[in-house]
């Protein structure tokens, strides 16, 4: 049973996508729950690097508004209940004040040694930004999960000396690829897919 995400939103929601290091899936994540929470509410997704793969797809995506970034303060103007925010596989002076100006802050990593080891920076940044805006939210995701692999335990373990909570796993799945640019999992046939994104959307909403 899918969980109603319109009575959530009395204003504009900024859900902001980071990690500091490349193919955690943050571009792929962002899309589907833009698409999750755009059959319900009025969604937009953007993207902080104009050269990034999510805004070279705003033509060719169905069904969800891809919005050009002029910078997060203008984003509260747009005509969107909620605003997915995609951020560069880097860190930039900008990440603080785009925290800032965000109501929850999602942190997908692989879990590999690298992407475990490469998360402290996003995560020092997020805790900097909630040190000045208390209200602000965050959570980490597990993404891209192989069944069946003991190392994603031992990144959990790794994960919770963080201090964030550490939501649902969204395990690595073909359906990802095959719904991409037609509406996402939502729109798919692989029920345990589509249980994870609503499990993940559901603690979202919970946390915001």
């Amino acid at each position: 049973m899918s969980i109603r995400i319109d009575i959530f939103f009395l204003m504009t929601k900024i859900i902001t996508i980071a990690h500091q290091k490349g193919g955690v899936g943050k571009s792929t994540l962002a899309l589907n729950l833009a698409y999750r929470f755009s059959k319900e509410v009025a969604t937009g997704l953007t993207d902080t690097d104009p050269q990034g793969s999510t805004m070279q797809l705003k033509d060719i995506v169905e069904g969800i508004d891809i919005i050009k970034y002029e910078g997060v303060k203008h984003l509260r103007k747009q005509p969107y209940e909620v605003i997915f925010i995609d951020t560069p596989p880097y860190l930039t002076e900008n990440m603080v004040p785009i925290f800032l100006e965000s109501d929850f802050v999602l942190i997908p990593t692989k879990a590999g040694v690298p992407d475990i080891m490469a998360i402290r920076d996003t995560i020092e940044l997020v805790k900097e930004a909630q040190r000045k805006k208390p209200e602000l939210k965050a959570g980490i995701v597990l993404n891209m999960v192989k069944p069946r692999a003991s190392i994603t335990e031992q990144a959990r373990e790794q994960l919770e000396n963080y201090d964030l909570p550490i939501l649902a796993e969204i395990r690595d799945r073909v359906v990802f690829n095959n719904t991409f640019l037609s509406g996402g999992i939502s729109t798919g046939t692989d029920q345990q897919a589509i249980q994870e994104l609503e499990y993940l959307t559901t603690q979202i909403l919970n946390l915001l």
